[in-house]
C-alpha cells in the first residue's frame, strides 16, 4: 500500500474545477485500488489544498503510474506529490 500526499499549486482553483469531472471518473475507474482518499482543506469548509490517496498498489512504480494518470496531475493542479509505503493499522482489517 501507498499514501499520494498531493499539494495543490498555489491558486489552482481555476485548473481544479475544469478537471473535476475528469478527476472523479479517474478515480471512480480505478475505485478498486483506492484504499480511501479525500481532498485537504485548510478549513473543514474552505477550498481543496490537495489530497490525500491511499492506493493498494504492490510497488512505488505502480503508486507512481497511478498518480501519473490523474488528471489533476496531468493537469497541472498539483506542485508536488510525495510517495510514502504505507501501513494500514486502523482501523484493523
Amino acid at each position: 500500500m501507498y499514501a499520494l500526499i498531493c499539494f495543490d499549486r498555489p491558486d489552482s482553483a481555476p485548473l481544479r474545477n475544469a478537471h473535476r469531472g475528469a478527476h472523479m471518473q479517474f478515480l471512480e475507474a480505478n475505485a478498486d485500488r483506492i484504499v480511501f482518499g479525500g481532498p485537504l482543506k485548510n478549513k473543514p469548509d474552505g477550498d481543496s489544498t490537495g489530497a490525500i490517496i491511499v492506493v493498494d498498489c504492490a510497488t512505488r512504480k505502480d503508486a507512481e503510474e497511478f498518480v501519473a494518470g490523474d488528471p489533476f496531475y496531468k493537469g497541472g493542479v498539483y506542485e508536488s506529490v510525495a510517495v510514502r509505503a504505507f501501513k494500514q493499522v486502523f482501523p484493523r482489517k
